[in-house]
């Protein structure tokens, strides 16, 4: 199944002050990847760390580098197929798949942004 996500980054910005502070930045641009389920051992393995993976997402490994570079956390907003609610996931891993596909673990919510 194909779903709609918009990427988002967290990087440092100067404030008015010079005091550097942590943003979260999304991308306006929409892409579309190919969601799949979550393994059993994947999830599993997870649950030991405390972490609920709940997609995996596979897209294009060029367009995920481009927007990421020089973010300190990464995050997705994926737009549900049929009610076309957004909602707000952290990646918490990164596997590339080829030369062209990356795979992304996201678990719900933007966690820790101001750690």
């Amino acid at each position: 199944m194909y779903t709609e996500i918009f990427l988002g980054r967290e990087v440092l910005k100067e404030n008015e002050l010079n005091e550097k502070e942590k943003i979260i930045c999304f991308d306006d641009t929409s892409l579309f990847c190919e969601e799949k389920s979550v393994k059993y051992s994947e999830f599993y393995q997870a649950m030991s760390t405390g972490m609920k993976p709940e997609k995996i997402i596979s897209m294009n490994k060029y367009e995920y580098y481009l927007f990421m570079k020089e973010s300190i956390r990464k995050y997705c907003k994926v737009k549900h197929s049929i009610t076309g609610i957004l909602i707000d996931y952290t990646i918490i891993r990164e596997f590339e798949i080829d030369n062209d596909s990356i795979e992304l673990t996201l678990i719900r919510g933007i966690e820790n942004v101001s750690s």
